[in-house]
């Protein structure tokens, strides 16, 4: 595994910190899809060094809480780095890190820590803060003072983001602006003493040059949407030429027949690639909202498909399927928003795009799971991303500077690949209508893994995070009080009543060493005896 610019320059930072040099924050604006991850594990040099206690990543998803503490774990980054550092996910908890090196939470939950908790733990150790994809923090935002607070109380801070802007327009927090016309444009070193402060840009372009990232192929289709609005006025357009009512004829697609049509055409060159290029190939589909994501779903498994449902109403189930897709246990996994950003699976060859969202940070983060290169597929000179989407102006436009970015050897491969499959035409808003408007109907028109569970190196064993671990330990712990409660008719909350008091706390704040004790302390005096056995008295 060959570094890429961005995590050699953050390397060279890390080491002149550790060498006496006064910078205590780093802003770090990486294309999407090109290594961020590993910067944490970067900056964790500094508690090696001795020069900070204790790290703590903050995400803007749940989702990306058991990714980050697997990045830790990750054998390879380890060997990569020559690090031994773990962290754990924590959610406002008392002892954050249990004993270990830091710990991963998100901007929400920090946004509710009415007590405090993981600020009290800031004023008493040397943090790393590490903001990933601050962007989502408005300057004045509701999630933004609690990180403040905690940015004031950190001893060094790494900011990253795979964008400086925000869909809304909005500034975002933490950096600095110049007015350029009538607007305000963000400028991460602007009126920042440079001894304190540095800047790493990684560009898509640079990301391309070092092969660290693939290039994206987009498949466009045109369709014909036909809507009523309010005033009772029926209006057909199609999305390519729509200009006035772009939006309108957007919505109606994407909430018509025209929708599950270019489902199925992205599903049908999906199918291809995997049956004569990349078996373990797999799919992302994202949708307008959790109704229709939840259809998309019912779809593909009438016809047969394995996929399963990543949204915000069953944040636990979302995750579990998450997981099953970077596992290979699953190929096609239906989101909303909460799985496309920050979203790690290399074996993502596909993505549908069966959103109204028209930003372009937002486009960018969405289109760039795709673009990591995976083992299993071959060269990477044969892989590629395929985008399918609605060929409206603006998703046109924003991909059309995407592609910009690609080289004339990169178009030249794409080219040689089309032999084997026919293009879809393609042809050159807002996140939804405006006015009311009622969907009448829409058509496509047409002619226009690996697994990636981490194992230990030695043993081949799959590699368990720490909150798997502690959860663990707490179920069988718990499977142990109530055996023996149920065997001699004693009260469980007796027994642990008894527990707490000989360990001092409760086990939902122990580490995992006190909760080895625990286990082990049942195993000595409360063990419950075999059949043939005579059952005693519990005093």
């Amino acid at each position: 595994m060959n570094l890429r610019q961005h995590q050699k320059e953050t390397i060279e930072i890390i080491d002149g910190i550790i060498g006496g040099s006064p910078v205590t924050d780093i802003v770090i604006h990486a294309t999407p899809g090109s290594g961020k991850s590993t910067i944490p594990i970067i900056a964790g040099k500094l508690i090696t060094a001795g020069l900070a206690d204790k790290i703590a990543w903050i995400s803007p998803r749940m989702s990306l809480q058991d990714q980050a503490e697997r990045n830790f774990l990750d054998p390879r980054f380890r060997q990569l780095f020559h690090h031994n550092l773990t962290i754990r996910t924590a959610t406002n908890d008392h002892n954050p890190c249990r004993g270990l090196n830091g710990f991963v939470s998100t901007y929400q939950a920090l946004a509710v820590d009415q007590f405090k908790t993981v600020l009290r733990d800031f004023e008493r150790y040397r943090y790393i803060l590490v903001l990933d994809e601050f962007h989502h923090l408005e300057e004045d935002g509701e999630w933004t003072e609690p990180i403040k607070e905690l940015y004031r109380a950190a001893k060094h801070r790494v900011l990253m983001t795979g964008t400086l802007q925000r869909g809304d327009e909005k500034k975002v927090a933490f950096l600095n602006y110049v007015q350029m016309g009538d607007k305000f444009v963000a400028c991460p070193m602007g009126g920042c003493p440079v001894s304190t402060h540095d800047f790493i840009s990684y560009t898509r372009s640079d990301a391309l040059a070092d092969q660290a990232i693939l290039p994206l192929e987009f498949h466009f289709a045109d369709g014909l949407a036909k809507w009523r609005k309010e005033s009772g006025k029926e209006i057909e357009a199609k999305l390519s030429t729509s200009r006035a009512d772009a939006n309108q004829a957007l919505w109606t697609a994407l909430n018509t027949e025209y929708a599950q049509e270019l489902l199925l055409s992205g599903v049908s060159h999906w199918q291809d690639m995997r049956r004569y290029y990349n078996p373990q190939g797999s799919l992302l589909v994202v949708a307008a909202s959790i109704k229709t994501a939840q259809e998309y779903t019912e779809i593909l498994k009438r016809q047969g498909l394995h996929a399963e449902i990543a949204t915000s109403d069953d944040t636990q189930g979302a995750v579990r399927n998450i997981n099953a897709l970077k596992a290979g246990k699953i190929k096609i996994l239906v989101t909303v928003a909460m799985a496309y950003e920050g979203l790690d699976v290399p074996s993502i060859s596909h993505i549908i795009c069966l959103t109204n969202v028209r930003s372009q940070p937002w486009i960018e983060q969405m289109v760039a799971r795709a673009v990591r290169i995976d083992p299993a597929a071959g060269p990477y000179e044969s892989q590629r991303g395929y985008i399918f989407a609605p060929a409206d102006k603006m998703f046109v436009e924003l991909a059309q500077k995407i592609e910009q970015d690609q080289t004339e050897a990169v178009a030249k491969a794409s080219k040689e690949k089309e032999q084997a499959f026919a293009q879809t035409e393609l042809f050159g808003g807002e996140s939804g209508p405006r006015i009311k408007i009622t969907p009448l109907s829409s058509r496509l028109l047409h002619g226009q893994q690996v697994p990636f569970e981490y194992h230990n190196l030695d043993t081949g064993e799959p590699i368990r995070t720490q909150r798997e671990i502690e959860r663990e330990l707490r179920e069988e712990i718990d499977g142990k009080v109530k055996a023996f409660c149920r065997t001699y008719n004693v009260k469980i909350v007796e027994l642990n009543h008894k527990i707490k008091e000989k360990f001092g706390k409760a086990r939902d704040r122990m580490t995992v060493e006190e909760l080895k004790a625990v286990e082990g302390y049942l195993k000595g005096n409360y063990a419950v005896p075999g059949k043939s056995e005579v059952a005693g008295r519990w005093v």
